[in-house]
């Protein structure tokens, strides 16, 4: 008998198929029993990426029909997140889910209630903590060289001229879309993980294409607990989406122009497995002070990405109750900032954190 865990895929669109199924995929341990999809075309493609995978038109059928499933993975529209994710608690199914984990830091705190409750685990899936581009700051941070960290900048933009007219463009609140919850989810994880503390949120968002729907521009400005400020852009209309990562020290300055491939690779259809996974062609820039008033000029070679990480410590977590990838108290923090975020857009004012959001 095998001893993987058995996994139901709730989505077949591009969190299910791009992201989650080619990352279970690929992880030792796990068994794919089960997708979730009512549509005809991703009913095929699953089937031909999970030979002999099992189709579900609805997660209560699913439950119902397989017994044997262990973990539940919420990879579908943005407003069915929390529903199902209770669903799947309520069974008894350990379960993760992707990004947001909920349209709110309340909502995040009642489904880790309900899954501490029954006893199971609950796992954001936050990917873009083993991005190349991001794990090579939290290396330059560490290391001291830029000094005293005072500004970060950090950005998700692209140009997408035609809106696709899908619910992450829709402005009906329970479809939780817009590039302030989507692109803000991982900017704003990034930046407390990368600087600390938030005490205070000054944010901006609009829709530019089409005033009838979803914010397609935002900017963040967090305010840490250190003094510094982190800056956060999510753009669809932005033609010049560089540089990623700019990260101000007293000393010197780290520009990370490119993005992780991660991504990309994926789209492609390239299993993230083997030793060049994550491995990055660019470089950053590094500038470093010197006392005469020159600078150092320096190229920095990328720490590897490595997605896949994610569900290799989920299922330690589940078997040999390791550690948890990512914490589920550092994604509310993480909700209470975008809470505090959409109360500045609407009120225009800054808003304090009280208590302040941590990880």
């Amino acid at each position: 008998m095998s001893n993987d865990l058995n996994v139901l895929l709730v989505g077949y669109g591009l969190a299910g198929k791009v992201f989650h199924a080619p990352l279970i995929l690929a992880t030792p341990g796990y068994a794919i029993r089960g997708v979730v999809t009512r549509d005809a075309e991703r009913t095929q493609q699953a089937l031909i990426d999970i030979p002999g995978v099992g189709i579900y038109a609805s997660l209560e059928e699913a439950l119902s029909r397989s017994p044997e499933i262990d973990v539940v993975v919420i990879a579908n529209a943005n407003r069915a997140h929390v529903r199902d994710a209770h669903q799947g608690i309520a069974a008894g199914k350990h379960v993760v889910v992707d990004k947001p984990l909920a349209g709110s830091a309340l909502e995040a705190q009642e489904l880790a209630q309900a899954a501490l409750d029954a006893g199971v685990q609950l796992h954001p899936f936050q990917n873009r903590r083993w991005d190349s581009d991001f794990r090579t700051l939290k290396n330059v941070i560490s290391d001291g060289q830029l000094g005293t960290i005072h500004r970060f900048e950090s950005r998700f933009e692209r140009l997408r001229v035609t809106p696709r007219g899908n619910w992450r463009e829709s402005n009906d609140v329970q479809d939780l879309g817009g590039v302030l919850l989507d692109f803000g989810a991982h900017l704003v994880d990034q930046a407390i993980q990368l600087l600390g503390t938030v005490i205070g949120i000054d944010a901006y968002a609009r829709s530019i294409r089409q005033p009838d729907s979803a914010d397609d521009d935002m900017q963040i400005i967090l305010t840490h607990e250190s003094g510094a400020i982190s800056l956060l852009t999510g753009s669809q209309v932005s033609a010049f989406p560089d540089p990623r990562f700019l990260l101000l020290g007293s000393r010197g300055a780290v520009r990370i122009a490119e993005s992780d491939t991660q991504e990309t690779h994926l789209r492609a259809g390239r299993a993230p497995i083997g030793s060049g996974w994550g491995q990055e062609s660019f470089t950053a820039e590094m500038r470093i002070g010197n006392e005469d008033g020159t600078q150092t000029v320096s190229e920095l070679p990328l720490v590897p990405g490595s997605w896949p990480h994610f569900y290799a410590a989920v299922r330690d977590a589940i078997i040999k109750a390791g550690e948890p990838p990512v914490a589920l108290n550092e994604v509310i923090a993480n909700l209470r900032v975008l809470d505090a975020a959409r109360l500045s857009v609407k009120s225009g004012q800054r808003v304090i954190l009280s208590p302040p959001a941590s990880h």
